[in-house]
C-alpha cells in the first residue's frame, strides 16, 4: 500500500533554495533534472518506505542518496512519509 508523501516546510525550503541554485548556475535544463529526481523519490518511497538507510535510529529517521551531491532525510510515521530535509553535500558535511 502507497503511503502519503509530506514535505516539512523546512524541506520546501531546502527545495526551492537548491532549485534557485541550480538554476542561476547551471540554468533551466538541470534544473528540471533535479526536480524531477525528487519527485520520483518522493514515488518511490511512497512503494518502499524503508529503502533509506536508517541515520538515527532513536528518532527513525531515513536517509538517501538521491544524486552523488543530494541526500534527503526522511521519517515515516504512521500512515504517512515526511520529509525532513533535502541536504546538498557539497555544504558543510559536519551539519548533516
Amino acid at each position: 500500500m502507497a503511503s502519503e508523501v509530506v514535505f516539512t516546510k523546512r524541506a520546501e525550503r531546502d527545495f526551492e533554495n537548491i532549485l534557485n541554485y541550480i538554476d542561476s548556475e547551471f540554468g533551466l535544463q538541470a534544473t528540471l533534472h533535479f526536480r524531477d529526481l525528487v519527485i520520483d523519490f518522493a514515488s518511490l518511497i511512497q512503494h518502499f518506505p524503508e529503502i533509506g538507510s536508517l541515520e538515527q535510529e532513536d528518532k527513525n529517521i531515513r536517509g538517501f542518496v538521491i544524486h552523488r551531491r543530494l541526500k534527503i532525510f526522511y521519517r515515516i510515521k504512521q500512515e504517512k512519509i515526511f520529509i525532513l530535509r533535502l541536504f546538498d553535500t557539497r555544504q558543510h558535511p559536519d551539519r548533516r
